[in-house]
């Protein structure tokens, strides 16, 4: 059986906390370029284009894990703080995303934090590319 067969895009939209924690499942370890990431402050919208891992389709298993490429669209952010190492222009992967008291916290690796302050929000994680 051919692994890309279990493999099937996902398109999730996020509107509370247990909603997060399905978001930060699916993201867990996606490989995140400093350079894609967005905020349009206009719209109140924060954008993170990402390669995530298909953790829903790997069964467990890690030779099955395939890595495609996802958009994340966080809505309703009001201000975007980061708290970054020295190695602001490296590859990061992400670790969790989460909640906090109207603060949607992005951990990345090497303790790099993105911070989104939000009202009334709403994220969608939507794979727009193939599997690699």
């Amino acid at each position: 059986m051919k692994i890309e067969s279990k493999w099937k895009p996902i398109k999730l939209r996020a509107e509370d906390d247990s909603d997060l924690q399905i978001f930060s499942q699916c993201l867990y370890e996606a490989i995140v370029l400093p350079s894609e990431i967005k905020y349009d402050k206009r719209k109140n919208q924060f954008a993170m284009a990402l390669e995530r891992f298909t953790w829903e389709a790997s069964e467990g298993k890690d030779y099955m894990l395939l890595q495609v490429l996802s958009i994340l669209v966080i809505n309703g952010v009001r201000g975007v703080e980061a708290k970054k190492n020295k190695q602001i222009n490296k590859i990061k992967s992400l670790l969790s995303i989460s909640n906090v008291d109207n603060n949607i916290l992005i951990l990345l690796n090497n303790e790099d934090i993105i911070n989104l302050n939000v009202k009334k929000w709403s994220c969608t994680l939507e794979d727009i590319g193939k599997q690699i």
